[in-house]
């Protein structure tokens, strides 16, 4: 329990203030069935179109197409525009928080953990991989402010409002 108190004091340490009090904006996010989620950020006037079986996103930023069989849904979803939960290494596990209060982990090895703190450093919620791939957890009965979320090598940010 020290050296994971001691690991988050120094990862507080290391991270920008405006990281931890980024305000957020709103995105356009397509999920795909593969566990994606693509987001266009509204201040780059994302412009949606159904081409044929298509759905098609056209930004000042970029233009994506997906299959509409591979959509599950899009919606439009305040996010951080600091791109935190974007930076992770190939392989790792990605972390993304829906505003429904679930916290969707991807990518997760069989045996692997993934763990919730609080800002102090404690321990609020905890699940182990039985097997390779998705799992969800819900932060609907945690208090609104921000949490850590430590999968695989990686540490995300999560802001519940």
């Amino acid at each position: 329990m020290k050296n994971r108190l001691l690991s988050l004091l120094v990862l507080l340490t290391v991270l920008p203030a405006s990281m931890i009090a980024a305000d957020l904006v709103n995105a356009l996010q397509v999920l795909t069935k593969d566990n994606a989620i693509h987001q266009f950020l509204l201040k780059d006037k994302p412009q949606v179109k159904f081409e044929g079986t298509n759905l098609v996103i056209t930004s000042e930023k970029a233009t994506a197409s997906f299959a509409l069989s591979d959509v599950i849904r899009f919606t439009y979803q305040p996010t951080d525009p600091s791109g935190i939960n974007e930076m992770r290494a190939d392989g790792e596990p990605a972390v993304n928080y829906s505003e429904d209060g679930t916290v969707t982990i991807s990518q997760l090895p069989a045996n692997a953990t993934a763990t919730v703190y609080t800002m102090d450093g404690r321990t609020v919620q905890q699940l182990k991989a039985h097997h390779a791939g998705t799992y969800r957890l819900s932060f609907s009965g945690l208090p609104s402010g921000v949490y850590l979320v430590k999968a695989g090598n990686t540490t995300y940010k999560i802001t519940k409002r």
